[in-house]
């Protein structure tokens, strides 16, 4: 039996005695698809009594972001997850930098869109109609909304958030006020029921990273007024965990297709291009093995610890410059901690391909498990 296997049945094992992780997913969902395979091991593991997804909320906002979320969550059977989106500030349309919202009434090909690499997105929505609520993310809930209504609900201490994409909603969450959700501010509110925040952000020990450098300003606000510990999932840690090419190269389903299985099928190198250019594909963040894993590696974390696969540093990032710069400071008492190797980085990728490839429990929700199948 591969140690994979054996870890997985470990933490199942110990999740079921000690409780499934209440969780809150945010993503970006706009122009890399580490963000589905994370999504997708975080239904997984939801499935093995390991955590309760509570929400899965858009860091983007003007896109096709909602909608991917709601096709993936409509997949494991939990269609209707509360999802939601930034409203006001934050990183809109296609890609980081991008001014404008995409039209998703283009047609699919064509850059008069503004899709570029949120074409994945788009096509998604095109081929799995009926499986979402909100084609366009600006349509969706506020996600302080959704923020605030999860965590009021919830015991005190109880939930860890997740983010794979930009820190617009933390940010936003601080500074909600006290409403008819709950008598608490934002920052009082998560200091109240959040039990840590596991980010995929910055990069050691100093630079610009994607998901930190893009909305640097509520980076910044976030990361240095955040009540409870931060988790990071740092650049340099994911850069080399590589997963996804397992579930590519798995045959296509047909009806009662896998959207999980399409996006890495269709975005994945082939193993002859790989080997053609290995030192190319890798400035790239491909691998044989697939993608870099950043984003699957923090719902590891979230879920199973970061004391499971991983050993940590303790210390602090923070922002160093209006241009998304960050630095780690070292501190054995400081608020932050980063994941670092323990488990080798190939055994960690092959956990995240595990769960991936799992198939669908669809306990949440039969109803839409009955329906996967007419859905073409």
């Amino acid at each position: 039996m591969r140690t994979s296997i054996i870890f997985s049945f470990l933490f199942a094992a110990a999740a079921s005695g000690a409780g499934p992780v209440k969780i809150i997913f945010d993503t970006d969902m706009i122009t890399d698809f580490d963000d589905v395979g994370a999504l997708a091991c975080l239904h997984a593991l939801a499935d093995a009594g390991e955590c309760e997804i509570l929400a899965t909320v858009s860091s983007t906002r003007g896109n096709a972001s909602v909608g991917a979320i709601e096709v993936i969550n409509r997949y494991y059977g939990r269609g209707d997850l509360p999802v939601g989106s930034p409203k006001g500030i934050g990183v809109i349309g296609e890609k980081a930098g991008a001014t404008e919202k995409v039209d998703l009434n283009a047609p699919l090909g064509e850059r008069k869109g503004n899709d570029g690499g949120h074409y994945k997105y788009r096509k998604l929505l095109k081929d799995y109609p009926g499986w979402y609520r909100y084609a366009d993310a600006d349509a969706a809930p506020d996600a302080n909304i959704v923020y605030r209504r999860v965590l009021a609900s919830q015991p005190d201490g109880s939930v860890v958030v997740c983010s794979v994409g930009f820190i617009t909603n933390m940010r936003r969450l601080l500074e909600t006020q006290p409403d008819g959700i709950s008598p608490l501010g934002g920052r009082e509110l998560v200091a109240k029921k959040v039990k840590k925040w596991v980010a995929m952000a910055c990069r050691y020990p100093s630079g610009k990273e994607y998901n930190s450098k893009w909305d640097a300003e509520s980076s910044r606000i976030a990361f240095d007024t955040w009540p409870t510990p931060i988790v990071f999932s740092d650049f340099e840690y994911g850069r080399d965990v590589f997963a996804g090419r397992a579930i590519a190269e798995t045959p296509d389903p047909g009806v009662g297709r896998n959207p999980v299985r399409d996006v890495f099928a269709g975005n994945v190198p082939s193993r002859d291009a790989i080997a053609s250019d290995p030192a190319m594909w890798l400035r790239r963040s491909f691998g044989m093995g697939g993608r870099s894993a950043w984003d699957e590696t923090a719902v590891l974390a979230a879920v199973r610890g970061e004391d499971s696969y991983f050993n940590v540093n303790r210390g602090r990032y923070r922002m160093t410059g209006a241009d998304g710069s960050d630095e780690w400071v070292p501190d054995e008492n400081g608020p932050h901690i980063r994941i670092t190797e323990r488990l080798s980085k190939a055994e960690v990728g092959r956990i995240i391909d595990e769960l991936m490839l799992r198939g669908p429990k669809c306990a949440a929700n039969a109803g839409d498990c009955a329906k996967l199948g007419e859905a073409k």
